[in-house]
């Protein structure tokens, strides 16, 4: 699992915790997992991630008691509005083109395409910049443009 998705999963899991504080239940992260003890008087259960092939946030024990369903209710429905919301309020735009930087450093793909890495002030940062990435991504090939802004 990628670092950037386990902080996603684990913000994920500190929302689903505090809406699950707010219904009364008690919540205890577990160390180095995607996993937090919840307990609401002589109930407790484990809320976990569970990922690929399954991929999505269940509930320990897997056992048919009215409180695991209340809970499973409770998780899947904070979830829904999550990410109803998380559509709602990031509408998919591009980031704007930084033109006060006109050194690239830019990667040639196998098929004739190129993709921009990072952009710069000067020459000589842009090629400091792409002697560090040569030196840890042997296979890739880049390069330093100069890509000024024309009206």
């Amino acid at each position: 699992m990628k670092h950037s998705d386990w902080l996603r999963l684990t913000t994920e899991g500190e929302r689903l915790c505090s809406l699950l504080r707010q219904q009364g239940y008690q919540c205890q992260k577990q160390p180095r997992r995607l996993a937090w003890k919840v307990t609401k008087g002589e109930d407790s259960h484990t809320l976990t991630y569970l990922p690929a092939p399954v991929a999505s946030w269940t509930v320990l024990p897997n056992q048919e008691t009215p409180a695991r369903k209340q809970l499973m209710l409770l998780v899947h429905n904070a979830l829904k509005q999550e990410r109803l919301d998380t559509l709602i309020s990031k509408p998919d735009l591009q980031e704007p083109l930084d033109l006060t930087r006109p050194w690239v450093i830019i990667r040639l793909l196998n098929d004739a395409r190129r993709c921009t890495v990072a952009r710069f002030y000067n020459r000589q940062d842009a090629e400091d910049h792409q002697r560090v990435l040569s030196r840890f991504m042997r296979g890739a090939e880049f390069e330093v443009i100069f890509d000024p802004y024309e009206e």
